[in-house]
């Protein structure tokens, strides 16, 4: 029983570590014009935008993510910008719901771009 603890404590430290470095958004974001956008499959597109990196969470998976070579991000039908609710991605074909935007830093950004 004793190592079975350990493991559920080491599973709970990891999943409260990742949580740590991800903080939903609680305004909208206007992006600059040299804002990066790169998806990460069809579950999440990742944003750099100067100093500040963002994770935009698919509602639901988007197919079309994964293949479009062009993306665009809006909320409030304004491009460029980011919402806690109501953002949207443009791909090629389709649009994406957007399910939530979370901050995080620049060490989780590489870590998703590595993974991706």
């Amino acid at each position: 029983m004793l190592p079975l603890s350990r493991t559920a404590l080491a599973t709970l430290l990891c999943l409260s570590a990742s949580v740590a470095f991800a903080d939903p958004i609680d305004a909208c974001v206007d992006l600059s014009a040299e804002a990066q956008l790169s998806r990460v499959g069809e579950k999440a597109v990742l944003v750099k935008d100067a100093d500040n990196y963002y994770r935009l969470n698919v509602r639901k998976g988007c197919y079309d993510l994964s293949f479009t070579p062009k993306l665009v991000v809006s909320a409030e039908k304004t491009k460029g910008r980011i919402c806690p609710s109501g953002t949207r991605v443009k791909t090629q074909r389709d649009f994406c719901d957007i399910e939530s935007v979370e901050k995080i830093d620049e060490t989780a950004f590489k870590g998703y771009r590595r993974a991706r």
